[in-house]
């Protein structure tokens, strides 16, 4: 039965142009369901500007957006799913993202060989992940970032487990030298934790933008007073990488974390309504991350977040 369902769904989305799933009345009248069955109410609206948000996308350059219809409509409901918005602005919680993705088809002869299968994401931003991480009770809320300049007052430091920010403006710092920014978050039972970026860690991201775009460094690393790092850039870096020490989210088939936090393979329910899937569609000779039945971390108490530790691995910066 599952299978006959999942095989039908399918097809109608193949039959389907990325741009018209999210307009679809099946498609819809699925989101409106599961949106109200998780959250109570709103799913009528939620699915109509939602919709829009990601037609419009894909109809503005459907050269660029040349994805499966599957993926736009497993994006969709991981966006009912997490109540999140694609609404843009400087503090948008999440975006629309399309990648390559290998899966393995059998050619003519029926050997399996692997293809690059071009997806859309939702990828949720550090903005979102500061909502999430709220919603899921590790965090009670986060201070608006501050950049530092030289000139200013500030000093960091470290005693008995708890993380001390002193910090002091000078109306006539040197806005040409941006020494650090931090950002005050505040633990579900009120004890104060502090991310902080430095220059030498911005300076390690700008050399994987590079590395990762033929040469190319982001515009943004050098767009600043004096070219420098952009001020409003430096904010977002800050906030993207805040949690990379914190206890991983999790999020539907569909989603992406900005931040790049490490993959634990998290067995969601079947908001999909495509029921079992037939056949796995991972690459011969995969690994899945074995499945864990100890009890969840316990948050209640917070958790410590290291920012300094950030891509101490050498891992590149994801979509920045």
């Amino acid at each position: 039965m599952s299978a006959n369902r999942f095989a039908d769904t399918l097809g109608k989305l193949q039959q389907m142009k990325p741009w018209d799933v999210p307009l679809d009345p099946n498609v819809t009248n699925h989101i409106v369901t599961l949106y109200n069955s998780i959250h109570g109410e709103g799913g009528e609206c939620f699915a109509e500007r939602e919709s829009r948000y990601i037609n419009r996308m894909i109809v503005d350059d459907k050269n660029k957006w040349n994805v499966t219809s599957l993926s736009v409509f497993l994006a969709f409901v991981d966006l009912a799913v997490k109540d999140l918005t694609l609404e843009p602005g400087a503090q948008a919680v999440c975006y629309l993202l399309h990648r390559g993705t290998p899966i393995t088809v059998p050619d003519a002869s029926g050997k399996l060989s692997e293809v690059w299968e071009n997806r859309v994401y939702i990828s949720i931003t550090g903005y979102g992940e500061i909502l999430l991480r709220q919603r899921a009770g590790q965090i009670r809320h986060c201070d608006t970032p501050t950049v530092v300049y030289e000139g200013d007052e500030f000093s960091y430091r470290e005693r008995d487990g708890r993380k001390y920010v002193s910090y002091g403006l000078n109306l006539s710092h040197n806005v040409a030298n941006p020494i650090a920014c931090f950002m005050k978050i505040t633990r579900i039972d009120a004890s104060v934790d502090y991310a902080i970026i430095l220059p030498e860690a911005w300076a390690r991201l700008a050399k994987y933008s590079g590395k990762n775009n033929k040469g190319k460094v982001n515009a943004l690393y050098t767009s600043g007073e004096g070219n420098t790092i952009d001020p409003g850039f430096l904010i977002a870096k800050c906030v993207k990488h805040a949690f990379k020490s914190y206890p991983k989210l999790p999020i539907g088939k569909g989603m992406v974390m900005e931040a790049d936090m490490p993959e634990e393979e998290e067995q969601m329910p079947d908001y999909y309504n495509l029921g079992a899937t037939p056949e796995s569609t991972e690459p011969a000779g995969s690994k899945k991350t074995p499945e864990s039945f100890a009890e969840p971390a316990d948050c209640t108490g917070g958790v410590t977040v290291d920012p300094a530790a950030d891509n101490a691995d050498g891992e590149d910066d994801g979509t920045w």
